[in-house]
Protein backbone atom coordinates (compact mmCIF):
# COMPACT_ATOMS: atom_id res chain seq x y z
CA UNK A 1 0.00 0.00 0.00
CA UNK A 2 1.08 3.44 -1.00
CA UNK A 3 0.38 6.87 0.41
CA UNK A 4 0.98 9.76 -2.35
CA UNK A 5 1.59 13.17 -1.87
CA UNK A 6 1.25 15.85 -4.75
CA UNK A 7 2.91 19.20 -4.72
CA UNK A 8 1.48 22.10 -6.01
CA UNK A 9 2.85 22.89 -9.31
CA UNK A 10 0.89 19.12 -9.85
CA UNK A 11 -2.52 20.77 -9.21
CA UNK A 12 -1.65 23.90 -10.76
CA UNK A 13 -4.89 23.82 -13.27
CA UNK A 14 -7.60 21.25 -14.07
CA UNK A 15 -5.63 19.84 -16.74
CA UNK A 16 -2.78 18.49 -14.28
CA UNK A 17 -5.51 17.92 -11.46
CA UNK A 18 -6.69 14.95 -14.22
CA UNK A 19 -3.12 13.98 -14.94
CA UNK A 20 -2.90 13.53 -10.82
CA UNK A 21 -6.08 11.34 -11.20
CA UNK A 22 -4.90 9.36 -13.64
CA UNK A 23 -1.12 8.49 -12.04
CA UNK A 24 -3.26 7.49 -8.65
CA UNK A 25 -6.22 5.41 -10.32
CA UNK A 26 -3.38 3.73 -12.40
CA UNK A 27 -1.95 2.28 -9.39
CA UNK A 28 -4.44 0.13 -7.01
CA UNK A 29 -1.42 0.30 -4.39
CA UNK A 30 -2.21 4.27 -3.75
CA UNK A 31 -4.71 4.69 -1.10
CA UNK A 32 -4.19 7.57 0.81
CA UNK A 33 -3.33 11.05 -1.08
CA UNK A 34 -1.97 14.33 0.18
CA UNK A 35 -2.54 17.20 -1.81
CA UNK A 36 -1.04 20.87 -1.60
CA UNK A 37 -2.53 24.18 -2.97
CA UNK A 38 -2.51 24.69 -6.56
CA UNK A 39 0.74 26.31 -8.18
CA UNK A 40 1.92 28.21 -10.74
CA UNK A 41 0.48 27.67 -13.70
CA UNK A 42 2.95 30.00 -15.81
CA UNK A 43 6.10 31.98 -15.10
CA UNK A 44 4.29 35.09 -14.11
CA UNK A 45 1.40 33.17 -12.23
CA UNK A 46 0.68 33.49 -8.42
CA UNK A 47 0.85 30.30 -6.40
CA UNK A 48 -2.60 29.66 -4.54
CA UNK A 49 -1.39 30.45 -1.16
CA UNK A 50 0.49 33.90 -1.78
CA UNK A 51 -2.66 34.74 -3.08
CA UNK A 52 -4.30 34.10 0.62
CA UNK A 53 -1.83 35.84 1.74
CA UNK A 54 -2.41 38.79 0.05
CA UNK A 55 -5.85 38.20 0.79
CA UNK A 56 -5.37 38.15 4.33
CA UNK A 57 -3.58 41.12 4.24
CA UNK A 58 -6.11 43.01 2.21
CA UNK A 59 -8.73 42.14 4.93
CA UNK A 60 -6.13 43.87 7.90
CA UNK A 61 -6.68 46.64 5.56
CA UNK A 62 -10.18 47.46 5.23
CA UNK A 63 -10.72 45.64 2.65
CA UNK A 64 -14.37 43.73 2.01
CA UNK A 65 -13.57 39.96 2.17
CA UNK A 66 -15.45 39.04 -0.32
CA UNK A 67 -13.79 41.00 -2.71
CA UNK A 68 -10.53 40.30 -1.26
CA UNK A 69 -11.06 36.55 -1.74
CA UNK A 70 -12.50 36.63 -5.37
CA UNK A 71 -9.19 35.62 -6.92
CA UNK A 72 -8.96 32.93 -4.77
CA UNK A 73 -12.33 31.65 -5.30
CA UNK A 74 -12.59 32.40 -8.84
CA UNK A 75 -9.38 29.99 -9.42
CA UNK A 76 -11.09 27.17 -7.61
CA UNK A 77 -13.86 28.22 -9.94
CA UNK A 78 -12.42 27.69 -12.92
CA UNK A 79 -10.82 24.01 -11.62
CA UNK A 80 -14.17 22.46 -10.77
CA UNK A 81 -15.82 24.49 -14.06
CA UNK A 82 -13.10 22.71 -16.35
CA UNK A 83 -13.30 19.15 -14.81
CA UNK A 84 -16.99 19.34 -15.05
CA UNK A 85 -17.69 18.43 -11.36
CA UNK A 86 -20.75 19.13 -10.34
CA UNK A 87 -19.17 19.78 -6.61
CA UNK A 88 -20.82 23.09 -5.20
CA UNK A 89 -18.29 25.29 -3.46
CA UNK A 90 -20.11 28.26 -3.25
CA UNK A 91 -21.21 27.77 0.58
CA UNK A 92 -17.56 26.57 1.74
CA UNK A 93 -16.26 30.29 -0.13
CA UNK A 94 -18.87 32.16 2.16
CA UNK A 95 -17.83 30.57 5.02
CA UNK A 96 -14.13 31.72 4.39
CA UNK A 97 -15.71 35.39 3.52
CA UNK A 98 -17.17 35.05 6.83
CA UNK A 99 -14.52 34.15 8.83
CA UNK A 100 -12.11 36.53 7.39
CA UNK A 101 -14.38 39.19 8.47
CA UNK A 102 -14.66 37.55 11.82
CA UNK A 103 -10.77 37.97 12.22
CA UNK A 104 -9.94 34.57 11.19
CA UNK A 105 -6.00 34.38 11.41
CA UNK A 106 -3.41 34.16 9.01
CA UNK A 107 -2.77 30.25 9.11
CA UNK A 108 -6.45 29.53 8.64
CA UNK A 109 -6.51 32.15 5.77
CA UNK A 110 -3.21 30.13 4.61
CA UNK A 111 -4.47 26.86 4.95
CA UNK A 112 -7.86 27.18 3.04
CA UNK A 113 -5.89 26.22 -0.35
CA UNK A 114 -4.62 23.00 0.73
CA UNK A 115 -8.43 22.76 1.82
CA UNK A 116 -10.20 23.39 -1.40
CA UNK A 117 -7.75 21.21 -3.48
CA UNK A 118 -9.07 18.17 -0.95
CA UNK A 119 -12.36 18.83 -1.81
CA UNK A 120 -11.71 19.35 -5.81
CA UNK A 121 -9.75 15.61 -5.89
CA UNK A 122 -11.69 14.05 -3.00
CA UNK A 123 -14.90 15.06 -5.54
CA UNK A 124 -12.93 13.55 -8.63
CA UNK A 125 -11.27 10.30 -7.24
CA UNK A 126 -15.26 10.12 -5.29
CA UNK A 127 -13.01 9.01 -2.33
CA UNK A 128 -13.73 10.74 1.47
CA UNK A 129 -11.57 13.14 2.43
CA UNK A 130 -9.79 13.06 5.89
CA UNK A 131 -10.13 16.32 7.78
CA UNK A 132 -6.80 17.14 8.82
CA UNK A 133 -7.63 19.61 11.33
CA UNK A 134 -9.43 16.77 13.47
CA UNK A 135 -6.27 14.63 13.53
CA UNK A 136 -2.79 16.55 12.71
CA UNK A 137 -2.02 18.40 15.72
CA UNK A 138 0.83 20.93 16.65
CA UNK A 139 2.64 20.82 20.68
CA UNK A 140 2.44 24.51 22.38
CA UNK A 141 6.13 25.16 20.22
CA UNK A 142 4.35 25.12 17.17
CA UNK A 143 5.89 21.76 16.29
CA UNK A 144 3.77 18.83 15.28
CA UNK A 145 2.77 16.15 18.02
CA UNK A 146 3.96 13.04 16.04
CA UNK A 147 2.62 10.35 18.75
CA UNK A 148 -0.77 12.19 18.93
CA UNK A 149 -1.02 13.34 15.11
CA UNK A 150 -0.06 9.29 14.22
CA UNK A 151 -2.78 8.25 16.50
CA UNK A 152 -5.65 10.50 15.60
CA UNK A 153 -4.80 9.85 12.20
CA UNK A 154 -5.63 6.32 12.83
CA UNK A 155 -8.33 6.86 14.42
CA UNK A 156 -10.08 8.87 11.63
CA UNK A 157 -9.44 6.59 8.99
CA UNK A 158 -10.16 3.81 11.29
CA UNK A 159 -11.20 0.96 8.72
CA UNK A 160 -11.29 3.13 5.23
CA UNK A 161 -9.43 1.60 2.54
CA UNK A 162 -8.66 4.67 0.58
CA UNK A 163 -8.65 9.00 1.61
CA UNK A 164 -7.79 12.38 0.45
CA UNK A 165 -6.28 14.53 3.19
CA UNK A 166 -4.80 17.91 2.79
CA UNK A 167 -1.61 18.99 3.38
CA UNK A 168 0.15 21.99 4.97
CA UNK A 169 -1.76 22.67 7.70
CA UNK A 170 -3.43 21.16 11.19
CA UNK A 171 -4.63 22.49 14.42
CA UNK A 172 -3.64 23.39 17.65
CA UNK A 173 -4.38 21.06 20.66
CA UNK A 174 -7.00 23.44 22.14
CA UNK A 175 -8.17 24.76 18.83
CA UNK A 176 -7.53 27.17 15.84
CA UNK A 177 -5.77 26.43 12.79
CA UNK A 178 -1.97 26.34 12.45
CA UNK A 179 0.31 25.77 8.79
CA UNK A 180 3.79 24.57 9.00
CA UNK A 181 6.32 26.76 8.55
CA UNK A 182 7.76 24.98 5.22
CA UNK A 183 6.99 22.44 3.59
CA UNK A 184 4.41 21.18 5.47
CA UNK A 185 2.70 18.83 2.95
CA UNK A 186 5.56 16.76 2.77
CA UNK A 187 5.56 16.75 6.61
CA UNK A 188 1.71 15.44 6.02
CA UNK A 189 2.49 13.25 3.67
CA UNK A 190 4.91 11.31 5.78
CA UNK A 191 2.30 10.97 8.90
CA UNK A 192 -0.27 9.99 6.89
CA UNK A 193 2.00 7.01 5.17
CA UNK A 194 2.63 6.46 8.76
CA UNK A 195 -0.42 6.39 9.98
CA UNK A 196 -1.86 4.31 7.77
CA UNK A 197 0.63 1.26 7.93
CA UNK A 198 1.41 2.32 3.88
CA UNK A 199 4.74 0.48 2.59
CA UNK A 200 5.73 3.17 0.47
CA UNK A 201 5.54 7.25 0.95
CA UNK A 202 5.43 8.19 -2.72
CA UNK A 203 6.43 12.16 -2.98
CA UNK A 204 5.44 13.34 -6.71
CA UNK A 205 6.90 16.84 -7.80
CA UNK A 206 8.21 18.56 -10.82
CA UNK A 207 11.62 17.54 -11.38
CA UNK A 208 12.39 13.84 -11.80
CA UNK A 209 14.23 13.19 -8.58
CA UNK A 210 16.73 14.37 -6.27
CA UNK A 211 19.91 15.40 -7.97
CA UNK A 212 23.28 15.00 -6.83
CA UNK A 213 23.68 19.43 -7.28
CA UNK A 214 21.43 22.07 -8.15
CA UNK A 215 20.53 21.69 -11.91
CA UNK A 216 20.20 25.53 -11.60
CA UNK A 217 23.85 26.00 -10.67
CA UNK A 218 25.12 22.29 -12.17
CA UNK A 219 23.36 21.94 -15.79
CA UNK A 220 24.81 18.35 -15.96
CA UNK A 221 23.51 17.09 -12.59
CA UNK A 222 22.27 13.67 -12.52
CA UNK A 223 19.27 12.47 -10.30
CA UNK A 224 20.43 9.93 -7.63
CA UNK A 225 18.84 7.18 -7.65
CA UNK A 226 18.83 5.96 -4.02
CA UNK A 227 20.12 7.41 -1.24
CA UNK A 228 19.76 7.04 2.87
CA UNK A 229 17.36 9.01 4.90
CA UNK A 230 20.40 10.44 6.74
CA UNK A 231 21.67 12.13 3.16
CA UNK A 232 18.82 13.37 2.24
CA UNK A 233 18.44 15.45 5.55
CA UNK A 234 21.85 16.36 5.52
CA UNK A 235 21.33 17.52 1.71
CA UNK A 236 17.81 19.61 2.58
CA UNK A 237 19.05 21.21 5.43
CA UNK A 238 21.90 23.08 3.49
CA UNK A 239 19.87 23.98 0.23
CA UNK A 240 18.50 21.18 -1.58
CA UNK A 241 14.72 21.94 -1.78
CA UNK A 242 12.79 18.96 -3.01
CA UNK A 243 11.56 17.77 0.04
CA UNK A 244 11.45 18.96 3.87
CA UNK A 245 14.31 17.85 5.83
CA UNK A 246 11.90 17.06 8.80
CA UNK A 247 9.20 15.14 6.45
CA UNK A 248 11.82 12.68 6.46
CA UNK A 249 11.73 11.61 10.20
CA UNK A 250 7.94 9.63 10.36
CA UNK A 251 9.21 7.58 7.17
CA UNK A 252 12.64 6.62 9.40
CA UNK A 253 10.81 5.94 12.51
CA UNK A 254 8.67 3.55 10.95
CA UNK A 255 11.00 2.50 8.20
CA UNK A 256 8.69 3.23 5.18
CA UNK A 257 11.08 4.24 2.26
CA UNK A 258 10.35 7.26 0.07
CA UNK A 259 9.99 7.33 -3.51
CA UNK A 260 10.27 11.16 -5.32
CA UNK A 261 8.15 10.64 -7.89
CA UNK A 262 8.15 12.72 -11.52
CA UNK A 263 4.14 14.31 -12.69
CA UNK A 264 5.59 14.85 -15.60
CA UNK A 265 6.37 11.60 -16.55
CA UNK A 266 5.57 8.62 -14.33
CA UNK A 267 7.62 6.26 -15.83
CA UNK A 268 10.73 8.20 -14.43
CA UNK A 269 12.33 5.92 -11.83
CA UNK A 270 12.85 9.31 -9.59
CA UNK A 271 15.06 8.75 -6.12
CA UNK A 272 14.16 6.02 -3.74
CA UNK A 273 14.91 7.13 0.24
CA UNK A 274 15.54 4.34 2.54
CA UNK A 275 17.15 3.57 5.18
CA UNK A 276 19.92 1.09 3.01
CA UNK A 277 20.84 3.86 0.62
CA UNK A 278 21.47 3.54 -2.39
CA UNK A 279 25.56 1.78 -2.71
CA UNK A 280 26.72 4.35 -4.32
CA UNK A 281 30.34 3.72 -5.69
CA UNK A 282 31.27 7.06 -4.82
CA UNK A 283 32.00 8.52 -1.79
CA UNK A 284 29.48 11.53 -2.15
CA UNK A 285 26.22 11.29 -2.86
CA UNK A 286 25.55 15.02 -3.47
CA UNK A 287 26.23 18.39 -3.04
CA UNK A 288 24.07 21.01 -2.31
CA UNK A 289 24.87 24.66 -0.28
CA UNK A 290 23.39 28.05 0.55
CA UNK A 291 24.63 31.71 -0.06
CA UNK A 292 23.20 34.48 2.36
CA UNK A 293 25.52 33.77 5.97
CA UNK A 294 27.76 35.74 7.98
CA UNK A 295 30.05 34.60 10.42
CA UNK A 296 30.43 36.04 14.15
CA UNK A 297 34.13 35.34 15.45
CA UNK A 298 34.54 35.97 19.43
CA UNK A 299 38.32 35.99 20.48
CA UNK A 300 39.03 35.84 23.58
CA UNK A 301 42.71 34.47 25.43
CA UNK A 302 42.71 30.94 27.11
CA UNK A 303 38.28 30.76 26.28
CA UNK A 304 39.34 26.72 25.70
CA UNK A 305 39.51 26.44 29.29
CA UNK A 306 37.28 28.63 30.72
CA UNK A 307 33.72 25.98 31.61
CA UNK A 308 31.04 27.09 29.85
CA UNK A 309 32.31 29.78 27.95
CA UNK A 310 30.48 28.46 24.75
CA UNK A 311 26.80 27.89 26.45
CA UNK A 312 27.20 31.97 27.32
CA UNK A 313 27.81 32.53 23.48
CA UNK A 314 25.15 30.57 22.40
CA UNK A 315 22.82 32.06 25.28
CA UNK A 316 23.13 35.32 23.79
CA UNK A 317 22.16 34.19 20.12
CA UNK A 318 19.19 32.37 21.90
CA UNK A 319 18.36 35.94 23.51
CA UNK A 320 18.04 37.75 20.45
CA UNK A 321 16.55 35.18 18.43
CA UNK A 322 19.62 34.33 15.98
CA UNK A 323 19.71 30.67 14.60
CA UNK A 324 23.24 29.37 13.46
CA UNK A 325 24.10 26.76 11.10
CA UNK A 326 27.82 25.64 11.71
CA UNK A 327 30.56 26.39 14.88
CA UNK A 328 34.01 26.23 14.86
CA UNK A 329 36.67 26.54 17.66
CA UNK A 330 39.57 27.42 18.09
CA UNK A 331 42.17 27.52 21.07
CA UNK A 332 41.26 31.38 21.89
CA UNK A 333 38.29 31.87 19.39
CA UNK A 334 35.07 30.22 18.52
CA UNK A 335 33.00 31.18 15.02
CA UNK A 336 29.22 30.88 14.56
CA UNK A 337 27.70 30.68 10.81
CA UNK A 338 24.24 32.17 10.61
CA UNK A 339 22.01 33.72 8.10
CA UNK A 340 23.02 37.48 7.57
CA UNK A 341 19.74 38.71 7.78
CA UNK A 342 18.69 37.36 11.99
CA UNK A 343 21.98 38.87 12.67
CA UNK A 344 21.78 41.71 10.79
CA UNK A 345 18.52 42.14 12.57
CA UNK A 346 19.98 42.86 15.81
CA UNK A 347 23.76 43.08 15.49
CA UNK A 348 24.62 45.69 17.97
CA UNK A 349 21.98 44.23 20.83
CA UNK A 350 24.06 40.43 19.93
CA UNK A 351 26.92 42.24 20.61
CA UNK A 352 26.37 43.96 23.79
CA UNK A 353 25.10 40.33 25.11
CA UNK A 354 28.13 38.52 23.99
CA UNK A 355 30.64 41.14 25.46
CA UNK A 356 28.50 41.06 28.73
CA UNK A 357 28.03 37.50 29.02
CA UNK A 358 31.86 36.73 28.18
CA UNK A 359 33.84 39.80 28.07
CA UNK A 360 35.67 39.20 24.79
CA UNK A 361 38.98 40.50 23.49
CA UNK A 362 37.34 41.18 20.02
CA UNK A 363 34.15 40.09 18.43
CA UNK A 364 33.98 40.65 14.33
CA UNK A 365 30.91 40.03 11.88
CA UNK A 366 31.72 39.73 8.63
CA UNK A 367 28.85 38.60 5.79
CA UNK A 368 29.30 37.55 2.07
CA UNK A 369 29.40 34.16 2.79
CA UNK A 370 28.35 30.69 1.41
CA UNK A 371 28.09 26.96 3.12
CA UNK A 372 28.47 24.37 0.63
CA UNK A 373 27.72 21.06 1.56
CA UNK A 374 29.22 17.51 0.26
CA UNK A 375 26.84 14.53 1.79
CA UNK A 376 27.38 10.97 1.69
CA UNK A 377 26.69 7.72 4.40
CA UNK A 378 30.23 6.44 2.65
CA UNK A 379 32.68 8.83 3.53
CA UNK A 380 32.93 7.49 6.78
CA UNK A 381 36.39 6.12 7.35
CA UNK A 382 37.11 6.88 3.32
CA UNK A 383 40.85 8.95 3.71
CA UNK A 384 41.21 11.71 1.08
CA UNK A 385 37.26 13.01 0.34
CA UNK A 386 38.45 15.89 2.64
CA UNK A 387 41.41 16.34 0.50
CA UNK A 388 40.03 15.93 -2.82
CA UNK A 389 37.12 18.49 -2.15
CA UNK A 390 39.94 21.17 -0.76
CA UNK A 391 42.23 20.53 -3.78
CA UNK A 392 39.41 20.71 -6.91
CA UNK A 393 38.49 24.42 -4.92
CA UNK A 394 42.37 25.18 -4.63
CA UNK A 395 42.71 24.32 -7.87
CA UNK A 396 39.97 26.61 -9.45
CA UNK A 397 41.41 29.89 -7.70
CA UNK A 398 39.03 29.86 -4.44
CA UNK A 399 39.67 30.93 -0.87
CA UNK A 400 38.39 28.66 2.22
CA UNK A 401 37.25 30.75 4.57
CA UNK A 402 35.89 27.71 7.21
CA UNK A 403 35.65 24.18 7.51
CA UNK A 404 33.28 22.08 9.29
CA UNK A 405 33.17 18.20 9.37
CA UNK A 406 29.86 16.75 10.72
CA UNK A 407 30.80 14.33 14.05
CA UNK A 408 29.69 11.55 12.27
CA UNK A 409 31.52 11.74 8.86
CA UNK A 410 28.54 12.20 6.73
CA UNK A 411 29.32 15.57 5.58
CA UNK A 412 31.96 18.26 5.00
CA UNK A 413 31.05 21.69 4.83
CA UNK A 414 33.02 24.85 3.58
CA UNK A 415 32.81 28.62 3.70
CA UNK A 416 33.55 30.29 0.37
CA UNK A 417 33.08 34.29 -0.37
CA UNK A 418 29.54 34.43 -1.80
CA UNK A 419 31.14 35.48 -4.80
CA UNK A 420 33.11 31.91 -5.76
CA UNK A 421 29.98 30.10 -4.78
CA UNK A 422 28.53 29.08 -8.44
CA UNK A 423 32.30 28.48 -9.28
CA UNK A 424 33.04 26.22 -6.33
CA UNK A 425 29.91 24.31 -6.47
CA UNK A 426 31.29 23.40 -10.16
CA UNK A 427 34.83 22.23 -9.04
CA UNK A 428 33.19 20.34 -6.14
CA UNK A 429 31.01 18.35 -8.99
CA UNK A 430 33.53 17.37 -11.03
CA UNK A 431 36.02 15.95 -8.90
CA UNK A 432 33.38 13.62 -7.41
CA UNK A 433 31.09 12.96 -10.51
CA UNK A 434 32.88 14.06 -13.28
CA UNK A 435 36.48 12.74 -12.60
Amino acid sequence: MKTAKFGGTSLADAGRFLQVRDIILSDPEIRFVVVSAPGKRYKEDTKITDLLYACYDSVRHGVDAKHAFRPVADRFRQIVKELGLSINLEPEFKNVESDLEAGASIDYCASRGEYFSALIMSALLKWPLIDTAQCLFFDHNGGPNLDMANRELKRVIGESSCGVMPGFYGAMAGGGIRTFARGGSDISGALLANASGSDVYENWTDVPGIFNGDPSTVPDADVIPAMAYEEIRELAYMGANVLHEDAVFPARRMGIPIHMRYTLDPSAPGTVISASGGGSPVPVTGISGRRGYATVQIEKESMNSTVGYCRRILSAFEKNGVPFDHIATGLGSVSLVAPVGSVEDCRDTLIADITAAVNPDSISIEKGLAMISVVGSHMAGKPGVAGRLLSAIGRAGINVRMIVQGTREINITVGVNEQDYEKAVHAAHREFFRA
